[in-house]
């Protein structure tokens, strides 16, 4: 009698010992593959955290519901910095968080957003999308330079029209963001526009839209002479790309500053990218070291 009752002791405390841990561990659980077999096959719950993990969701428990990454609570905020560069890294999809990679980018420097200044890791703060980005990784690599604010401002499936539309929305997040930055003397050193997938065969005022963007933005800033335009030629996406348009982009990074060898991303084939499309660690690797290149040999230490 007296064994029984050790041996239903021993139940009763492993089960509520299990119940607690399970508690405790509630949003890893949830987000693994066994998880995922009792929650949302056996419980039918339908918490898909597993599969937006798989996906390469950097925070699969939690759902963004801005249109631009805002969840903070995992960042590390930081006071913003004086006296520093500025890079915006803006665009589509490919400028945004919708990249595909696990690998955790260590580096300095600022993510801001929102006024307010952030160590920078993925997802980036201010893109649209919830995996990750090219800023870290660039950023990991320019570790030798003092600290750079970054200001990420891309969104998927961001036609060039749609980005130079009446109510300047894009245009303005920019501006509002470069006046927040120049408050504490901090100025914009390049902006990189990677983009172009949304506008494959529909590119007659490429340019014009594009300067007027550009100018918009640069214009406002206290440093615009001194400025360093980098555009990616990129309009690959499934099976589509458009050399015409490539053109226009070399012509556009040409006119800005003929001394930077313009980086063309559609030469990347599909083992850079996850679905033919968007860019997986490889291509994240390879755009980061060309953009990185580039910068180094503009900036002083």
């Amino acid at each position: 009698m007296a064994h029984s009752k050790i041996i239903k002791s021993i139940i009763i405390t492993g089960t509520l010992f299990l119940i607690i841990f399970c508690l405790i561990n509630l949003k890893n659980l949830q987000c693994s593959k066994f998880g995922d077999f009792l929650f949302d096959k056996l419980l039918g719950l339908n918490s898909d955290c597993y599969e937006r993990k798989i996906r390469g969701v950097i925070n699969p428990h939690v759902k963004n519901q801005e249109a631009r990454y805002a969840y903070t609570k995992d960042k590390k905020k930081i006071n913003c910095p004086n006296n520093s560069i500025v890079i915006i890294i803006s665009g589509q999809s490919n400028s945004s968080n919708f990249l595909k990679s696990f690998k955790r980018y260590k580096n300095k420097h600022v993510n801001y957003y929102n006024k307010k200044c952030y160590n920078l890791s993925n997802p980036s703060l201010g893109a649209e999308g919830e995996m990750s980005s090219i800023a870290p990784a660039l950023a990991s690599k320019l570790n030798n330079f003092k600290k750079i604010i970054f200001i990420t401002s891309g969104r998927g499936g961001k036609s060039i029209v749609n980005s130079d539309d009446n109510n300047r929305n894009f245009i303005n997040y920019n501006i509002q963001a470069l006046k927040e930055m120049e408050k504490k003397n901090n100025y914009l050193k390049f902006f990189i526009w990677i983009q172009g997938e949304s506008d494959v065969g529909n590119s007659q005022k490429y340019t014009e839209n594009f300067n007027n963007i550009y100018d918009s933005i640069v214009s406002n800033s206290n440093n615009k002479e001194n400025v360093q335009l980098i555009i990616t030629q990129t309009t690959k996406c499934k099976s589509k790309e458009d050399k015409y348009l490539r053109a226009k982009q070399k012509e556009i990074s040409l006119s800005k500053n003929k001394f930077i060898n313009i980086i063309n991303t559609d030469l990347l084939g599909n083992e850079f990218r996850y679905d033919d499309c968007h860019f997986n660690e490889k291509g994240i690797e390879k755009i980061s070291e060309d953009l990185s290149n580039i910068i180094k040999k503009l900036l002083p230490k």
